[in-house]
């Protein structure tokens, strides 16, 4: 049996557009939970409150004689109000807002910017977005389906 080439498989990683490379990956997620505790109380109560926000905490980094160029425009790309397309290496495109970012610069490494953001899913859906197209498209079917409720009336 053949191993995977995995280098052949990683797709770029990028946010709103703007690519990067990856140091490292972070998922965190799970339940959220009440614990409620009595007074003399032998027993603890645990009340399941639905799934916690998933959050990727990632560790990106840039490098290249324009590297300083690149991590301006990265820093734009998380400063950005809502959500934007996350691409990342083993997990594809998702929609996800930037919760926050910390850049890191270090004198013995010249041409080489680290990231470390964390981005929270917008959905539960991979790659939560519409073309313009399925916009499109979905506008003429409704407008068709309200004239021709209105033209029955008449």
């Amino acid at each position: 049996m053949a191993m995977r080439d995995w280098r052949k498989t990683l797709l770029p990683a990028s946010f709103r557009g703007v690519p990067f490379f990856v140091e490292s990956e972070d998922l965190s997620g799970g339940r959220r939970l009440a614990e409620h505790e009595y007074a003399g109380g032998e027993v603890t109560l645990v009340e399941d409150l639905g799934k916690a926000t998933k959050k990727h905490d990632v560790t990106a980094y840039l490098t290249s004689d324009t590297a300083d160029i690149k991590a301006l425009a990265l820093q734009q790309a998380c400063d950005l109000a809502g959500a934007g397309m996350l691409i990342m290496p083993m997990d594809g495109g998702r929609m996800a807002h930037a919760q926050g970012f910390r850049r890191t610069r270090e004198r013995d490494r010249t041409g080489y910017i680290a990231f470390d953001v964390t981005f929270i899913p917008a959905g539960d859906m991979p790659v939560a977005a519409l073309s313009i197209g399925d916009v499109s498209a979905a506008v003429a079917t409704g407008v068709s389906s309200v004239a021709a409720a209105f033209a029955s009336l008449f």
